[in-house]
């Protein structure tokens, strides 16, 4: 039967295409007038309606016209006068004349332009493949259409890339054995030339998937160049979380993560490189979850893996006290500065406390705390102290401790629940730090022994704070919250909003700088939302424009910055991409976790289909990526 359309549903596609084509500012303006302010969660319909929806329908629709002229036609023999204007008729399309290319002028302003790469979600296989929509071409049934489709695409020039690798020809459809709609993909109805198509959405992470290229390298200064987007599926390390070492060493990579990441197998909150070593990683999460790896690069692999998972097991150090119940959950982790310590905060049978260890293990120093859990843990630039957010007696309370001596300075905020506005923190100095939560934004120093309020700032009626990032380069603070706003402050407490997201921002980071910012430098700032997309700020431009933006589909869970400011990942639940800054039309590398078999353990809610923890960082050389998620710790090989 004929599915149901109204306009609702008609505004949905229109809404989906400009999102997906990057018109952002369109589809916000178009959101407004439309008075749906969040159609994908309002609309009961919207979980069902995949990508790239609207040009499938049309698309499909454009054929069946195609199909409705060439059974008129078959139906009309032209004999006199008015059945050959029936006959001319019918070669017109919904766009007037029927063409097989596109016009001469349009084909040249083509192909003056780059190739744009498109990356199509193919209901049948998850793979990145070329897609691109073209001119409507007439189409006949059966093994004609087969025929005409082949024709026109060995006779299309293939165009080059940017770098300058030729493409691939255009994939064909696995045949017309159960209809025309069944052997096509929303973006394969028509013929595919390179010169003559009119993308519908430019999309820079899209390109057509093949063999891994071999890298070359134009010295340090330019980074590692590639043909095309890199696959790492080959390049992956999974890291054992469980007991039974032993065995697992005994065992195939592959039988070894399935063994040690199992059922009991903890869950991994927290991952996160020495500052220094990109060959120490440290991870923790529930069950006592607390240990100090010593990783090389990429073991060899198993045969027995079936080439795309390595399952090592290496050496580590133990980060829990002997007193610490094996059910407890480490709430809260963070490396100093200069790496030589690391604190780790643990809630164990309804007891909070902060440890302090070395690199090799060794304890240091313990804070007990009042009350579970710790949420928060960041030092101080100069590693002297350690700040701490905790709940207290219906509140909140600030903890401040010298590293090395048992002093410590507590700050209260009275009625604060962290529960449903969780705070976040960051240090503008070495006594001084910004707490940030809810519709909360205040100044704190610590100085004679207290801690004490220096400032409170205006907030976004009705906007919930989630996250504060400090710039030292520029003394500019960053902060972002749930309605899609990325905030700029300066030094004065002057506010500038960008209207960044159409819906929760998910992630924010700073690019990272090798020598400080002089006069006219950009100040590179990084957001990722709930919309799937990721956008890069000039923090100190006024105008508020992205400078360069990417589209990853599903909402973005994690962003990092390699430590050199020269790539950054952006992370689903699902997948990871990795693009040079400042040239994002199509993504360096993917890594996708669908073939993997060290992802099928269990989840934390089983009844969810959306992980609850994810963490994702560079190690300090910018070769690694750790990315972990539930019981899983994946360890990615770049460069």
């Amino acid at each position: 039967m004929k599915e149901y359309l109204d306009s609702d549903r008609v505004n949905f596609l229109i809404w989906r295409y400009l999102i997906e084509g990057n018109y952002r500012e369109t589809a916000v303006k178009f959101q407004k007038e439309w008075h749906v302010e969040k159609p994908h969660r309002e609309l009961d319909f919207a979980q069902h309606v995949k990508s790239h929806a609207l040009v499938n329908v049309i698309n499909k629709g454009l054929l069946y016209n195609s199909l409705e002229r060439e059974h008129a036609q078959s139906q009309q023999v032209p004999r006199d006068a008015a059945a050959a204007a029936l006959a001319e008729a019918m070669q017109l399309g919904i766009f007037g004349p029927l063409l097989a290319h596109p016009p001469p002028q349009l084909q040249e302003q083509q192909q003056q332009r780059p190739a744009e790469e498109m990356d199509q979600d193919d209901e049948a296989e998850t793979e990145i493949g070329t897609t691109e929509t073209v001119a409507a071409l007439p189409a006949s049934a059966g093994g004609d259409v087969e025929n005409n489709r082949k024709r026109q695409i060995d006779r299309q020039p293939q165009a080059p890339l940017l770098n300058g690798s030729p493409a691939k020809r255009p994939r064909l459809s696995n045949g017309y054995e159960n209809g025309v709609d069944a052997a096509t993909t929303p973006m394969e109805i028509d013929g595919q030339n390179h010169h003559g198509d009119n993308h519908a959405y430019p999309s820079p992470q899209e390109g057509e998937q093949a063999p891994t290229p071999a890298p070359r390298t134009d010295g340090p200064e330019q980074g590692t160049q590639v043909e095309k987007v890199e696959e790492l599926t080959t390049e992956t390390t999974f890291i054992p979380l469980g007991p039974g070492l032993d065995d697992a060493l005994t065992s195939s990579p592959t039988t070894a993560v399935a063994r040690i990441n199992g059922e009991s197998a903890p869950v991994v909150l927290h991952c996160q490189w020495h500052p220094r070593d990109p060959t120490i990683l440290a991870a923790a999460g529930t069950d006592a979850l607390a240990r100090i790896w010593n990783v090389s690069r990429g073991a060899t692999t198993d045969p027995a893996s079936d080439g795309h998972v390595n399952g090592v097991a290496p050496n580590f150090h133990t980060l829990v006290e002997d007193d610490i119940q094996p059910r407890a959950t480490v709430t809260a982790m963070a490396w100093n500065w200069d790496g030589t310590a690391i604190a780790v905060a643990t809630d164990s049978d309804s007891k909070a406390r902060i440890n302090l260890w070395t690199t090799e293990g060794a304890h240091i120093q313990r804070f007990e705390v009042t009350e579970p859990p710790v949420i928060k843990l960041r030092w101080n630039p100069n590693d002297a102290a350690i700040l701490g957010i905790a709940p207290d007696n219906g509140g909140t309370l600030i903890m401040v401790y010298h590293a090395l001596i048992p002093n410590s300075m507590t700050y209260f905020l009275p009625g604060h629940d962290l529960d449903s506005d969780p705070l976040d923190a960051a240090w503008t100095s070495e006594s001084d730090f910004l707490l940030c939560g809810g519709d909360l934004l205040m100044a704190l120093r610590c100085a004679d022994g207290e801690i004490t309020e220096t400032r409170r700032f205006e907030t976004r009626e009705g906007d919930s704070l989630t996250q504060v990032h400090f710039d030292p380069s520029t003394s500019l603070v960053a902060t972002c919250g749930e309605k899609g706003f990325v905030d700029i402050w300066d030094s004065s407490g002057k506010r500038r909003e960008i209207e960044a997201h159409c819906d929760v921002v998910t992630a924010l980071a700073w690019q990272p700088l090798q020598q400080p910012p002089s006069s006219g430098d950009e100040r590179l700032l990084a957001s990722g939302g709930d919309d799937g997309a990721i956008f890069i700020w000039n923090a100190l431009a006024p105008d508020g424009k992205a400078k360069c933006s990417m589209t990853m589909g599903p909402p973005i869970v994690a962003l990092a910055f390699t430590p050199d400011g020269a790539f950054i990942a952006g992370a689903t639940s699902e997948r990871i991409l990795i693009w040079k800054v400042g040239d994002h039309s199509i993504p360096r590398a993917s890594w996708s976790r669908a073939p993997h078999p060290g992802w099928l353990s269990p989840r934390m809610n089983p009844e969810s289909e959306e992980e609850d923890e994810h963490c994702l960082g560079w190690d300090a050389t910018g070769h690694k990526l750790a990315y972990g998620v539930n019981s899983r710790l994946a360890i990615i090989n770049f460069r």
